[in-house]
């Protein structure tokens, strides 16, 4: 009786146990593990460096224009002196005539003479009439160094609107003071400011000269600003370097602002490009 209720009761556990689910038959298995607190899944692996970004083509600059070709010089007319621009000379090799101009400005005279001295250059000066007078000395030394001299009016008017008159005295005073001062009777003239018409190109004629003289390029010497650009020695050096020609005339001023500064670029920088520098009438 004993064993029989002993096996009943091992019965019922064993019933028990499994309506609970704690099989003891079962196999064991590792439980799952949980993440601790603050733990974090380790990062996904991304290519490393900065993502290739597509650019866009660099824009095409295109090159600077060119500089207008200077004028050409027109067909001398009746009774009139020849209006020139550049020279005409056929001669082997490239030249070009350097050219100074003066007004009031003297200060600088002595150190521009010497700069053209240091470079052996013979250049082309335009001298006022009153300045020579004003400056007997240094339009000597001018001339003493060989330089041409010719001339640029007596007292720097506007001869374009001028009278025949005014224009006829102008002239006769000038050419009486060359001659004193530098015993010289010039052929050639600079209109100041360029401003010329046909009437002065005749009373020229009429008074001995033979040419008035223009230029093929302007150094913008002269100037502090230029179309809202200032005027700096590398402009001037970079105005003449880019627009010199084959017997063309620079021109330049006594007085200039830049002139000194930038004529020994200038100097070298025509010669390292061939050109031989040489007076206006070299190239005529």
């Amino acid at each position: 009786m004993m064993k029989k209720s002993m096996s009943i009761l091992m019965l019922t556990g064993i019933l028990l146990l499994i309506l609970v689910g704690c099989n003891p038959f079962k196999e064991e298995t590792s439980p799952i593990p949980t993440p601790q607190p603050g733990a974090t899944e380790p990062a996904i692996e991304t290519p490393t460096g900065s993502p290739i970004e597509p650019t866009e083509p660099e824009p095409i600059i295109p090159p600077p224009s060119p500089p207008p070709p200077p004028p050409a010089n027109p067909l001398p007319k009746e009774g009139m002196v020849q209006l020139i621009y550049g020279g005409v000379s056929q001669n082997e090799g490239k030249q070009i005539a350097l050219t100074f101009d003066s007004g009031w400005e003297y200060d600088h005279t002595g150190q521009l003479l010497q700069v053209l001295e240091d470079y052996q250059v013979t250049a082309t000066f335009f001298l006022r009439a009153g300045w020579v007078e004003d400056h007997p000395d240094l339009a000597l030394e001018i001339a003493g160094k060989g330089h041409q001299i010719e001339s640029h009016s007596m007292a720097h008017g506007h001869m374009g609107s001028m009278t025949r008159e005014q224009m006829e005295s102008d002239l006769i005073r000038a050419n009486e003071i060359y001659l004193r001062v530098l015993g010289i009777v010039p052929t050639m003239f600079r209109p100041p400011y360029g401003e010329f018409n046909d009437l002065l190109l005749t009373v020229l004629k009429e008074q001995g000269y033979q040419y008035a003289v223009m230029w093929t390029v302007d150094s913008h010497d002269w100037a502090e600003t230029m179309n809202g650009k200032q005027v700096t020695k590398q402009y001037v050096i970079d105005r003449v370097l880019t627009r010199a020609t084959d017997n063309g005339i620079v021109l330049m001023h006594v007085g200039g602002l830049m002139t000194i500064e930038a004529l020994p670029e200038i100097i070298t920088g025509l010669r390292d490009a061939g050109y031989q520098l040489v007076t206006v009438k070299s190239t005529l």
